[in-house]
Formats: C-alpha cells, sequence, structure tokens
C-alpha cells in the first residue's frame, strides 16, 4: 500500500507492496536513497522496474505482433479475430494478475469456451488439490509468528522461495514471552544451527513415510517394527519436540510430487495434532520459482467461479468440468489440445518452454508488462504491454495465506492496466463472434 512518510532525515519516501514473490510485503518504502526494507530480489525488480519505466511525455509502445508495432486498437481487434477462428483456447498466468483481472480473464475464457488453467502444481496432479480431497487446517502467517512455540520445516527452504518470510513471522518473539524453538527437516538447514534450532537430514523420498509414522506414534498406535536408521531418530525427536509444544506449525513448499501424497500426509498429520493441542499448516507453495504471485488469488477466484482452482476443461459457470492432471495448462500445450494460448504475465519455466516447443503449431497472445518476451515461439505472437505489476499496478491480491492486499501505484501508469486489456479483448472477441454485450451477470 502507499503512503507519504518522512524518514529518519526528512526525506519523503513511499511506502509500497512488493510483488515479486506470494508473501506480498507491504512495508516497502521507495525513497530518493533507494529501496528499503526488500529482500535482495524484491530491491532489484523494484530498481529495474523504476529504471526501464517510461519517462513522463513519453509514448511507449502498446502492442506488437511478431515483433511489428501495432496500435493497441487495431491489434485487439486481430488478437480477437485471432482467438475466435482458434480451435480451442487455453487462458493462463492467472497468477500474474490482480483479483480484478483475473475476473475478467475468466469472462474472456467463457465467452469463448476456452479452458482456463492457472498453471499452479496442484492442477497438474492426478488426484488434485490437497484441500479438495481431504482439507486443510491452516492459519495466517501472523498466527504462526504470535502462538506458535514450535515450527517445522517440512522439506522447504523459505529463505530461498520465500526470502523475508522467516525474518518478518518466525524471528519475531512469541507474543506472551515464550521461547520458540525450530525445526527443520529435509536437506536443507533452514536456519544455522542453535540452541533453540535443530536441522534433521531426511532424503526426500522418505518424506511420505516419515509423516505416515508420526501420524501413526502420535494417534496412539502402532508404528512399524521394521523402523530404523533415519526415519527412526527422526520420527522420535519430531514426536518428542511435538509432544513438549504449546503450538506446532507446519511449514511445506511445493513438493514434487505428481500424485500429492505427501502433501496428504501432512494433512493428516497435522489434524491429528489439532485433535490435541493448537496446530497448522502454513503451506508456502513455489515463491520466487512459482509462475506468478498471486497464487491464492488465482485458486479463489477459479474455485469460487468454477468450483476448482484450475485445470477446468471448458470455462462455464453453470457446468465446468475439473479434470485435474488431465486439463492443467502444460498438458494441454505439450499434447496439441490447444492451438492459442492467451497468457497473462510470464510462466514458470517449464510452461515457458512447453509453449516454445509447440512452434508455430501454437499462436499466443500475451498480456504483460515485460519489455521483451523471455522466449519467442516461431507461431504468431500478439503481445499487449500493460502497466508494471512492480510500480504501477491498481487492484487487489491474496497473499498466500489468504490475505487480501490491496495494492497501490508508486506511479501513474503510462499503459494501460491488465484488467482494462482484457475486457477490450473480450468486448472485441463478441463482436467478433457477433455476440451481444455483456451485461446483468453477478
Amino acid at each position: 500500500m502507499k503512503q507519504e512518510s518522512p524518514d529518519s532525515s526528512g526525506i519523503d519516501s513511499q511506502r509500497c507492496t512488493c510483488t515479486v514473490c506470494p508473501l506480498l510485503c507491504d512495508d516497502i518504502l521507495i525513497t530518493a536513497d533507494g529501496v528499503e526494507q526488500a529482500c535482495g530480489h524484491g530491491r532489484e525488480t523494484i530498481l529495474a522496474a523504476l529504471a526501464n519505466d517510461e519517462r513522463p511525455g513519453a509514448q511507449p509502445a502498446e502492442a506488437s505482433e511478431n515483433d511489428q508495432l501495432l496500435g493497441r486498437e487495431t491489434a485487439t481487434t486481430r488478437a480477437a479475430v485471432l482467438l475466435s477462428s482458434a480451435r480451442r483456447v487455453l487462458i493462463t498466468g492467472l497468477a500474474n494478475a490482480t483479483l480484478e483481472a483475473i475476473t475478467a480473464a475468466c469472462d474472456l475464457a467463457e465467452t469463448l469456451g476456452a479452458a482456463v488453467d492457472a498453471g499452479l502444481p496442484e492442477s497438474a496432479r492426478s488426484a488434485g488439490p490437497t484441500i479438495a480431497r481431504a482439507g486443510e487446517v491452516t492459519a495466517a502467517f501472523e498466527e504462526l509468528r504470535d502462538r506458535a512455540d514450535l515450527v517445522i520445516f517440512w522439506c522447504c527452504d523459505p529463505a530461498t522461495s520465500h526470502p523475508r518470510f522467516i525474518e518478518r513471522f518466525v524471528a519475531p518473539p512469541l507474543a506472551d514471552g515464550r521461547q520458540r524453538r525450530t525445526i527443520a527437516i529435509g536437506p536443507d538447514r533452514v536456519i544455522p544451527d542453535a540452541v533453540t534450532h535443530r536441522h534433521l537430514p531426511l532424503a526426500r523420498d522418505l518424506a511420505v513415510e516419515l509423516a505416515r509414522c508420526l501420524h501413526l506414534r502420535i494417534a496412539g498406535r502402532h508404528a512399524p517394527d521394521t523402523l530404523d536408521g533415519p526415519l527412526a531418530s527422526d520420527s522420535n525427536q519430531l514426536h518428542d519436540a511435538i509432544r513438549s509444544a504449546t503450538c506446532v506449525a507446519i511449514v511445506t513448499g511445493d513438493a514434487d510430487d505428481s500424485v500429492g501424497l505427501e502433501a496428504w500426509g501432512i494433512v493428516y498429520l497435522v489434524r491429528t495434532i489439532a485433535h490435541e493441542k493448537q496446530a497448522f499448516q502454513i503451506p508456502l507453495g513455489a515463491g520466487l520459482a512459482a509462475g506468478g504471485v498471486n497464487n491464492a488469488g488465482a485458486s479463489a477466484a477459479c474455485t469460487w467461479r468454477y468450483g476448482a482452482a484450475g485445470a477446468i476443461a471448458r470455462a462455464d459457470r453453470m457446468g465446468s468440468l475439473f479434470l485435474p492432471g488431465e486439463s492443467d495448462a502444460r498438458r494441454l500445450i505439450s499434447r496439441g489440445e490447444v492451438d492459442a494460448v492467451v497468457v497473462l504475465g510470464r510462466l514458470s519455466e517449464p510452461l515457458e518452454q512447453a509453449i516454445a516447443d509447440r512452434g508455430d503449431a501454437l499462436s499466443l497472445v500475451r498480456i504483460s508488462d515485460a519489455v521483451e518476451m523471455k522466449h519467442r515461439p516461431a507461431g504468431r505472437t500478439i503481445q499487449f504491454r500493460c502497466s508494471s505489476l512492480t510500480i504501477a499496478t491498481t487492484g487487489t491480491m491474496l497473499r498466500e495465506d489468504g490475505r487480501r492486499v490491496v495494492l497501490a501505484p508508486h506511479q501513474q501508469a503510462t499503459l494501460p492496466q491488465m484488467r482494462q486489456l482484457l475486457v477490450d479483448l473480450e468486448q472485441a472477441v463478441r463482436q467478433s463472434l457477433a455476440l451481444p454485450a455483456a451485461g446483468g451477470r453477478p
């Protein structure tokens, strides 16, 4: 959020929201001397956006087709014809957009009868999102900061994926003065060893078995007699730590698990602990490696609208078909089931590569704040430039724990907002298909 406030030297500074990762840190200060409070990634991204931003009075290029500059109106018309004539369209990259832009993207998808997928890992798992299968016991990041006296980093490293997570929500002292202990289970140490922190090295492929064994022990059931070695030692130490804690938080990341067994195992472990004491999971996701910063917003918007977070085979509010592991963006592109893709922002590297691999068989409409695309597909490509997500986008997003964050621009945009480009494109598609103008919908 943005507000004017003087710093210690009396120089005016501006508070803004960092959109480099799903933490959406809203305490960033942009001053005449640089960027304060941000992590290294955030500082670098904000400074780059400020350096690349067009100066007042400049006329930035609004659109292009195969690197040939176009006017915005002409590009919109051509993109509408391209999408209207496509055999099947996919709309993806929703996590790069505000909630308002996601709504406009869904309107476009419904008009086209397009597939919708945000490109999130859970949609690519054959069993679908964990919350849809088993439910989750989760909490806001501030709940961990204020209440959890035991934090378990389960095969994840927030210091790498979410650089300020530990600084903001683990390092601060507990509100009631109790001592917080932390344990890192898995290959990453996360925090340097100390009196209050332990690292229990464990191969990632043993994580599911450890979660199941720990679940049995906490539930008072008999663990397998064959349990030995690292599994037995880690299980004993974790069991003892959980027993002596008052409130337990288990922090997780995106597992490289095509089925979702690890996520399911953690859900049941947390639920079992919660029967005896305060306990919750903090699912962090991929963070910096994800294909966008509004993962929670994309999931929430699609779930509210279609009943699932992604892998929607056809966008239809009254009868969408949810096909996890079948209609996720990467599979639809790689199997040649779509011939046109609308991309919001930049995607994860695997998804970008899947688009590039299709060559000239795939047409692309991309709406992004980037001057140039990282990959240049060989097919027909129409690119719209929108206002900078970092310093000039307005709207709302959801932090990874579901907290609503209102964005405010650091400076006035010289390019249109992504939402407006999507609204204009949807109207042009309706005209191309000779459909009546939209209206009267909630």
